[in-house]
């Protein structure tokens, strides 16, 4: 069941996170092949934590963005192998599985190395091709790859060595046995006395013999002997072949490798892999653990994250990365911005005071049941857009589901609402930058980058205080953001009165409002930011753009 997130804006207020919450809940009523989820892309406010502790709801859970992700396209069920399993069962993945590289982890899962082709080529294709090769063997993998039995086993677990084969007359064997460090060669011979004799004599670590057909056959004096001794089912050339199978992976693995976590973004493991030049990467989880592999090919095919925006229809205001989203519905009260699909989507539109509005009359056009912890989130997300229905954003739409929710839920709505703005922390207790960037939105008007903040109180006399601090503030988020100029319009939600302040810009002086000083304005009346405040800004910035 693929998931699809219902996300509202950055900065959220209360009417982005209850719609969220509350648009998930009816859309997994109505659509069962989907799993919706509400996430919130920034902090939630005092107002919005006292309207879920009433609700008993958690908070939606907190993305940063929604670029493809690692997890989004990674092979979870992985074949793995330990460091001293034999390099053939990597051969084996690689044939009858597909798999062009195999994780090498300890017995608590951790990621030792890796073994691919690129290994295995640099393994068996030594430097210099005309020296004899050396291979680190370990004896209990003969068993694993070789068809056969131990008739003795030997005190050593690993050795490195060459390999010989006893099938030259004795003399001419003696004389080139001796060329080599005989504690330091495996033997592959069949039934040759003399041969096998010598290299027990000469105590070499390990002895393979093979065409034995039965214990008759073991007729040599084994006692004394310190070394293994292997019989083999398989003719000499297989089982030369074979043993070279038998090392252990750990001696092939590659442990200087790139590693990924599965909340990295694809992009970044695109851009790892080419920097190593690798086919693939280990993926692995905060406790170093293996979580799966991201091949270039599952990076090649790519991930779209669907989303459901809320409150909001412009990417500016969107979660990081949702231009790289599939967006399939856009659920708003707010002006037309500049989303951009590649497909027709449902777009559900109204100019009313809340999104909670649109997605209350959802549920009643879908003849959902309202919980009433859902019932609760669009009372409050519609009492707190619409200032308790006294903004001029407020339509009869919006004052009827209130009503309709208030008789619900059996709460007088007045009382509740003056709860849930007092819930609000003082401007005091909060710093600056932290007020303004809450609720704050960026617009590109007539060639002007601007942002506008709002915050909620209850008693306007607490920004006379904290002027200088705020207006420092402004400054520092207009430069952070690269602005022409920012703005916090200060309401008073009880005598439905606003301050606004402001950065210098030369338009202001067009503004109809009174300047109480150099940088703020009184805005008796104005309780909201996109229908009173925004349309006498643009008004402004259109009469400068045309002169």
């Amino acid at each position: 069941m693929s998931k699809i997130s219902v996300v509202g804006h950055k900065n959220p207020d209360s009417d982005s996170i209850c719609s969220a919450i509350a648009y998930a809940y009816l859309k997994n009523k109505i659509d069962k092949e989907h799993e919706y989820c509400a996430f919130r892309c920034g902090n939630i406010n005092s107002q919005t934590k006292f309207i879920l502790e009433n609700a008993n709801i958690t908070a939606p859970a907190f993305i940063s963005d929604i670029y493809p992700k690692v997890k989004d396209v990674m092979s979870k069920d992985v074949v793995s192998s330990r460091a001293d399993s034999p390099v053939f069962n990597v051969m084996k993945n690689i044939e009858n599985l597909k798999i062009r590289m195999t994780p090498v982890v300890d017995a608590s899962n951790k990621v030792s190395g890796i073994v691919s082709i690129l290994e295995i080529n640099d393994y068996f294709m030594t430097s210099d091709i005309l020296k004899k090769p050396v291979y680190t063997f370990r004896p209990e993998n003969f068993e694993n790859v070789i068809d056969g039995y131990f008739h003795a086993k030997g005190e050593y677990d690993e050795f490195s060595a060459s390999i010989m084969v006893g099938a030259m007359p004795y003399e001419r064997y003696v004389e080139h046995m001796e060329k080599f460090d005989l504690s330091q060669t495996v033997l592959v011979v069949g039934k040759r006395r003399d041969i096998v004799e010598f290299a027990l004599s000469n105590e070499v670590p390990a002895v393979i013999l093979t065409g034995i057909k039965s214990s008759e056959d073991l007729d040599f004096d084994f006692s004394g002997y310190k070394g293994w001794v292997y019989i083999s089912n398989l003719d000499t050339a297989e089982t030369l072949r074979r043993l070279t199978l038998t090392v252990p992976a750990k001696y092939l693995m590659s442990p200087d490798i790139p590693v990924i976590t599965p909340n990295d973004d694809l992009d970044d493991a695109k851009d790892l892999m080419l920097r190593h030049n690798r086919r693939g990467l280990i993926v692995v989880d905060e406790n170093e653990q293996l979580a799966g592999i991201v091949t270039r090919s599952d990076v090649l095919k790519g991930h779209k994250q669907k989303i459901i925006m809320v409150d909001h229809n412009e990417m500016n205001q969107a979660v990081d990365g949702a231009e790289t989203a599939e967006i399939l519905e856009v659920v708003d009260h707010h002006r037309l911005g500049t989303v951009k699909t590649t497909k027709p989507i449902q777009f559900l539109a109204k100019p009313v005071g809340s999104t909670c509005s649109i997605i209350y009359e959802q549920f009643r056009n879908y003849n959902v049941e309202i919980p009433k912890n859902i019932g609760l989130l669009l009372l409050s997300g519609v009492l707190s857009d619409t200032v308790m229905l006294k903004s001029p954003t407020t339509t009869l739409f919006d004052k009827e589901i209130v009503e309709e929710l208030a008789n619900l839920l059996n709460v007088d709505y007045s009382e509740y609402g003056k709860k849930m703005f007092y819930a609000t922390d003082s401007l005091k207790s909060r710093e600056p930058e932290e007020v303004i960037n809450a609720d704050f939105k960026k617009y590109s008007e007539y060639g002007f980058e601007f942002g506008i903040g709002q915050v909620e109180v209850v008693n306007l006399n607490e920004i006379d205080e904290l002027k200088d601090d705020f207006f420092d503030a402004l400054k520092n988020v207009r430069d952070r953001k690269k602005l022409d100029f920012a703005m916090l319009l200060v309401t008073d939600i009880v005598n439905t009165d606003s301050v606004l302040l402001s950065t210098e810009f030369y338009a202001a002086k067009r503004l109809v409002y009174r300047k109480l000083d150099d940088y703020s304005y009184d805005l008796p009346g104005v309780l909201s930011r996109k229908k009173q405040l925004l349309p006498e800004v643009l008004r402004v910035l259109e009469e400068t753009a045309k002169k």
